[in-house]
């Protein structure tokens, strides 16, 4: 009875620890689209290795077949400051940084050993999120003026110790989104004339802001495989589903010549599946090497979509009135029909393609408590064409360049500390429209600075 209420106990405090996570997670964003800050032991080696080192609870996220290398119940608090410089120059001379107030992204993990072959585990973090945020009034307001998605994934796990060389693990998720996008709309929209009326085309001042708030909740699910050949030597696979995000909210349109108004609406995306493939090895005693190479389907984030529910929200202005005099009738509605569905139905093009992450890093246990670490990695460019850059998302190809160490005072405590400078080195230009070759200016910087801390106890 005493051993099962010592673990019952156990459990509870470190099941209170996570549950604390969730209502901080509940405001975790930074800018980007998908976070991988889940770990702060492992941005030290810019993820090298993810979910398969064995000194850090966040496999369960990573890799849950990880789990099969931790002992007992343990249980890890993590938080990373992340801040950004996303530097415009546009070719007029204008400038603009789309950087935010910095953001804090936490993270919580909770693992339990059952027996020799089985093991319990639960995530909680914010695998996706950004915030990003310019005037109102900038020169390229088309292209976005601000945007943030904020994440919480509840993601129990569960993992399986087949043998002394093969561990499987996989889990589900709740994963809750809230996103909020403003952006200029085209200063005018050009209709075409029927035959009748001569042909060609008119053009309607437009301008205004739109503006889209809402929230989702969807499942997705995760699955590892870990080989180890031998104690020193260790391989690892790792599977996360997409997610379709299908966020009903409030939908704006205001400064519109022609129209204006607010209703319910819907906004619709799709977040990459993603692979890792990871391997650590042990040459001698006291030095880890680890590497990693991450797969991310961008292909399925074509676009996001954002519709009103009832266009009827949508009222005409007194520019409506003078544009249904300026010629027949029957003209004059279908032109502003044809506005009024172009307002309450607003596409973002984004058309990417899948991006890889490669990663090397290194850990060096300089005593029985301390330990250093470094890493280094490249991510490919998800945009395919260059026109489509958002000022919202402006990806590009990135470096990371990441250092961190851990402490263990005791057998049971352990805290991480890490630090990692993304720098992009791609392609940066931004272009008038998503249908338009013409260049108005470029994204100088696209750095992100990252510091984080993490506490991991040991029951």
């Amino acid at each position: 009875m005493t051993t099962k209420n010592s673990t019952f106990g156990k459990l509870t405090i470190a099941a209170a620890l996570c549950s604390s996570a969730i209502m901080c997670a509940s405001t975790a964003s930074a800018a980007g689209f998908q976070l991988t800050e889940q770990s702060v032991a492992g941005m030290g080696r810019a993820h090298a290795g993810a979910g398969i080192v064995g000194d850090d609870v966040s496999a369960i996220h990573f890799n849950p077949a990880g789990m099969t290398l931790l002992h007992g119940l343990q249980t890890t608090v993590a938080g990373t400051y992340v801040s950004l410089d996303i530097d415009y120059k546009g070719l007029n001379g204008a400038r603009e940084n789309g950087r935010d107030k910095p953001a804090s992204i936490p993270a919580a993990f909770l693992s339990y050993q059952v027996n020799d072959s089985l093991w319990l585990g639960l995530a909680i973090t914010s695998p996706y999120g950004m915030r990003i945020r310019y005037g109102s009034d900038w020169s390229e307001n088309q292209r976005g003026i601000s945007g943030s998605v904020t994440t919480v994934d509840i993601n129990p796990n569960i993992a399986w110790k087949v043998n002394d060389y093969i561990s499987i693990g996989g889990g589900v998720s709740a994963l809750w989104t809230h996103s909020k996008i403003k952006s200029g709309l085209p200063a005018k929209q050009t209709q075409a004339l029927p035959a009748a009326l001569g042909g060609g085309s008119l053009d309607i001042p437009l301008g205004g802001q739109f503006e889209y708030k809402g929230s989702d909740w969807m499942f997705t699910y995760n699955l590892g495989l870990m080989v180890s050949p031998t104690e020193d030597l260790r391989f690892g696979v790792s599977y996360r589903s997409s997610a379709h995000v299908t966020a009903r909210g409030d939908y704006y349109i205001r400064g519109n010549a022609v129209m204006n108004g607010e209703g319910d609406g819907k906004g619709r995306l799709q977040t990459p599946e993603t692979v890792y493939i990871s391997a650590t090895w042990k040459p001698i005693q006291k030095l880890r090497l680890s590497g990693l190479a991450r797969w991310a389907n961008w292909k399925k984030f074509e676009n996001m979509r954002f519709s009103m529910d009832n266009l009827s929200n949508l009222h005409a202005t007194q520019g409506a009135m003078d544009l249904a005099q300026s010629f027949p009738p029957a003209l004059a509605q279908g032109a502003i029909g044809a506005i009024q569905s172009k307002l309450g139905n607003v596409n973002i093009e984004n058309n990417w393609k899948a991006a890889w992450l490669f990663s090397l890093g290194a850990d060096l246990d300089v005593t029985d408590q301390w330990t250093i670490r470094g890493g280094v990695a490249l991510e490919t460019d998800p945009i395919k064409q260059q026109n489509l850059r958002t000022a919202l998302i402006p990806d590009t190809k990135r470096l990371w360049l990441t250092c961190g160490l851990s402490w263990k005072p005791t057998p049971k405590w352990q805290v991480d500390m890490a630090y990692g400078h993304i720098r992009g080195i791609g392609h940066r230009n931004l272009y008038e429209s998503d249908k338009s070759n013409v260049k108005v200016g470029k994204f100088e910087k696209m750095n992100a600075w990252m510091a984080g801390a993490a506490v991991t106890y040991r029951f």
